[in-house]
Parts: C-alpha cells; sequence; structure tokens
C-alpha cells in the first residue's frame, strides 16, 4: 500500500498499470493499494521471478505481519533483490550454467539469459495466482498433479520469493491434487500464500473472494473442480454481494474466453475442412464468426458478476488464447494466463 496519492494519479501513472476503485476522487485519506494479476504459469516460473541472480548462501526470512514482505538475505546480510537494474544486467552477463540450488529446504531457481524483464513479476502490495499453477499428471517431467505435498511445497517456494505483503492462490483445474482436501488442510501447509476456497480474505478495505470451479469438458484430463450446469451455479450464488475482487479460475461466459477446439487444436486440417464443408454463421454470443474457437467461460458466473455481485474486479485466467484486459458494465476483467502470451496485469486499487 503505498499513500503518495500525488504521486500516481491516473495522469501520471505508467501506461501498464491501471486505476480502479475511488479514482476520481484521491484526498488525503485515500490508500492505494498495487494488486498484481498471474494466472496458468503451468510451472514455466523461472521467467516470473525476480531479475536477481541468486548465488551463495541466502535465506527466506518470512515475514509474520502483512505489513512487512518476506525478506531473500544473501551472504553478506542485504537484500538479495535490492541491487540496481544495471547491477543486474551485469550479472547476467557472467552467470554461470548451475541455475539452482537448495538452502534450508527451499529451492530457488537463479535468473537465466533467456528471461525478459517485461515477463518478471513487478513488485506490488498483493500477489494474485488465479489457478494452474501445476500441470496435468500426463505432462512428462513435470511436477504430477495428484501429489499434494510435491504440488504445496512447489507453490512454497514459488510464493516465497516475492516481497509482496500479500499473496493469494486460487486453484484451477490442473490442481487436481487439492480437490477434497479442506481449506484448513490446505493453509496449514501452504505457509507462503493465503489459499481461496469459496472464502473470503479483507487486505486494507479490500473484500477479497476466490473460488476454484471450471464448467465440465469431457476433452480434458485436467479435471479438477470441475462441476455440471446446476453444481456451479449453486456455488456462484454462494459469492457474497460485497465483493470487491472477486477471483475465479473460469471466465465468466463471452468475456476473454475465446478458446481453441480440441479438433482445430489436435487436427487442425481436419478442422478446418469440416467449416469448410459445414460453415456456421456468427456466434450467438459475440456476434464474430470464429471457426474452430468457442467459449469456455461460464454462464451462470457472467449472471452472477454482471447482476448481482457486481466487484470493481475480475480477475481469472484458464483460457490462455485471452490474455487481455476488458471492462464491461462498470466491471474490470482480467485474464492473466501465461500459458501463451507471457503478461501479467497491474492495477491500483483506490480505497477511500
Amino acid at each position: 500500500m503505498r499513500p503518495e496519492i500525488e504521486k500516481i494519479l491516473p495522469s501520471e501513472m505508467n501506461d501498464d498499470v491501471m486505476s480502479i476503485g475511488n479514482v476520481n476522487c484521491p484526498n488525503s485519506a485515500t490508500k492505494i493499494v498495487r494488486i498484481v494479476h498471474i494466472s496458468d504459469t503451468h510451472h514455466a516460473h523461472n521467467t516470473l521471478t525476480p531479475l536477481r541472480p541468486l548465488s551463495g548462501n541466502i535465506a527466506i526470512l518470512r515475514s509474520t505481519s502483512i505489513d512487512s514482505p518476506n525478506q531473500i538475505i544473501d551472504e553478506t546480510g542485504a537484500d538479495a533483490f535490492a541491487r540496481s537494474a544495471s547491477a543486474r544486467l551485469q550479472m547476467q552477463a557472467s552467470e554461470s550454467n548451475d541455475s539452482s540450488f537448495h538452502k534450508g529446504g527451499t529451492f530457488l531457481s537463479s535468473f537465466r539469459r533467456s528471461h525478459s524483464s517485461s515477463t518478471s513479476v513487478p513488485p506490488g502490495d498483493v500477489l494474485i495466482h488465479s489457478g494452474d499453477f501445476a500441470w496435468n499428471s500426463k505432462a512428462p517431467g513435470l511436477f504430477r498433479s495428484e501429489n499434494f505435498e510435491e504440488i504445496i511445497q512447489a507453490m512454497n517456494d514459488f510464493f516465497d520469493r516475492f516481497p509482496h505483503k500479500v499473496k493469494i492462490f486460487v486453484a484451477g483445474n490442473h490442481e487436481a491434487s487439492l480437490e477434497g482436501k479442506k481449506l484448513l488442510s490446505v493453509q496449514e501447509r501452504l505457509t507462503s500464500a493465503v489459499y481461496l476456497y469459496n472464502s473470503s480474505y479483507t487486505y486494507e478495505g479490500i473484500h477479497f473472494y476466490g473460488a476454484p470451479y471450471t464448467p465440465f469438458r469431457l476433452t480434458t484430463n485436467a479435471t479438477g473442480f470441475q462441476r455440471h450446469s446446476r453444481s456451479i451455479a449453486a456455488h456462484w450464488r454462494e459469492i457474497p454481494s460485497r465483493t470487491d475482487v472477486l477471483i475465479t479460475h473460469t471466465p465468466p461466459h463471452g468475456i476473454l474466453d475465446l478458446a481453441t477446439d480440441f479438433t482445430a487444436r489436435k487436427v487442425p486440417k481436419l478442422s478446418s475442412a469440416i467449416h469448410r464443408l459445414l460453415p456456421k454463421g456468427p456466434c450467438s454470443t459475440c456476434g464474430i464468426i470464429h471457426p474452430g474457437r468457442s467459449h469456455w467461460g461460464c454462464r451462470h458466473l457472467r449472471e452472477e458478476v454482471l447482476i448481482r455481485i457486481k466487484p470493481k474486479l475480475h480477475l481469472f485466467g484458464h483460457v490462455h488464447e485471452c490474455n487481455g484486459i476488458t471492462t464491461k458494465n462498470g466491471v474490470t476483467f482480467s485474464n492473466a494466463a501465461y500459458k501463451l502470451s507471457k503478461q501479467h496485469h497491474v492495477f491500483d486499487y483506490y480505497v477511500s
């Protein structure tokens, strides 16, 4: 949270930061909370971590208060991420091939030359991951999604790297290992982030709510937290009306949710041939002709968000092809699916 209102008025802000909340009438009592949104990282986590190469003996000092961030201390006792950008660039050039190590039971990876500063997560007050941290069990060489303890350890290692005061995680359909686990059971192990599972969290007067569900799809083996229509509608009805920032894994129907169909993705030539023989007209949802693509978002969620809840900000992922931000009926929607576009989203939330 940053109180220096005069320094970050909307007209002076970076184009990559979007202002929400009580933007038009800031005063001396106004607080600004910077929210950073990521999603669907699927274990591509090294490109998101801070740009400081780590080497030697380091330790993580975990904060006991949300008012102060975790610290990563190097062998000299200094903040491992405090050096200037120019110093970081110099160290990149001289980096060795050994890019990872263990210290105190925590796995850390150093900066690689291929990493881009445009993809690393920027600092802020609240870091939010809206699901699909893991990958599915049939992806070779990656953590298996059914291994609960491995995934929790990987999450702790990941979130511990960031200095944000609060980190929030909501599961996605690739977190099958978390389904069936009680909220308290997961939270006791996930010590580096707040786990929201049909639950709320309040920070600086902002009410966050998270729920992990996605509509059932037959053509996927990532089936965590998938629900059929009637069941998923009941979950959305449980979301409190007084929600400022809603975090789900699925998008609402018709909003940043246009995904490539299974046939078009796996057998593109066959899909193209089918559409040539049986062409479709404009989509009833968006009015666009988009062969081989369909809307994956949830219709029930759309109704709840736009009609009843009306949060200031709705964060989600799930649909990799639609990373972006849009506003509809006064609600700002953010799809930060990282898998394809490698783009995070940053918001300044003005709280009076």
